[in-house]
């Protein structure tokens, strides 16, 4: 498995999920939510209006659009796979996720104050990684490696393909920083949900 980080920055998830929405409608490929900070068969994804707002609600609000604009707070991870090769499982997408999560310090999995996310795959051969960057106390993460910690924990994940005896520590949770191997997750397939493009 070969997976390719790309990382950018927005100022609305509204916007880039309407816009990721509206892309796979015209491809006939409509998204589907893979996995989330909380379990995906509670979220609203039915409603995009409602399933954003419960995404973005600790994002402090901007005192003016302009603010907005220039804030860029709402985060993205590409993960780009082979188009020459068979598409990677959901849940073995959803195992890079939350660990690239974790790395970069978004989203540990044993912090109760970190910030939300979605895994959403766009089609067979990419998914995209959505958080905005506010915690519980709407303090901003810090992201100033993310880009280095993504592409470690994705060659990480590739070595363990290709290795299949390949060992690495497991027992300690990941801290910010830290790239590990972790078990597998298990992700099912059935528990991804589509993701309706609003009216």
């Amino acid at each position: 498995m070969t997976v390719y980080p790309v990382i950018s920055r927005y100022s609305s998830a509204q916007d880039l999920i309407a816009g990721l929405a509206t892309a796979a409608a015209n491809r006939g490929q409509p998204l589907r939510l893979l996995d989330a900070w909380r379990p995906v068969p509670e979220l609203a994804v039915l409603n995009q209006h409602e399933f954003v707002a419960e995404l973005t609600a600790h994002l402090p609000r901007a005192s003016s659009p302009a603010q907005t604009v220039r804030s860029r707070v709402v985060w993205q991870c590409t993960l780009r796979t082979d188009p020459d090769r068979a598409p990677v499982p959901d849940h073995r997408l959803a195992e890079v996720a939350r660990r690239i999560l974790a790395a970069t310090g978004i989203a540990a999995p044993d912090d109760p104050a970190a910030c939300r996310w979605v895994l959403i795959r766009t089609d067979p051969h990419e998914a995209r990684v959505v958080a905005p960057l506010a915690r519980v106390d709407q303090s901003l993460a810090e992201t100033s490696r993310d880009r280095s910690l993504a592409l470690a924990v994705c060659q990480l994940a590739e070595h363990e393909d290709r290795n299949p005896r390949f060992t690495a520590a497991r027992s300690a949770p990941a801290s910010r920083g830290t790239v590990v191997a972790a078990p597998r997750a298990a992700v099912p397939q059935a528990a991804a949900r589509p993701i309706h493009r609003s009216p």
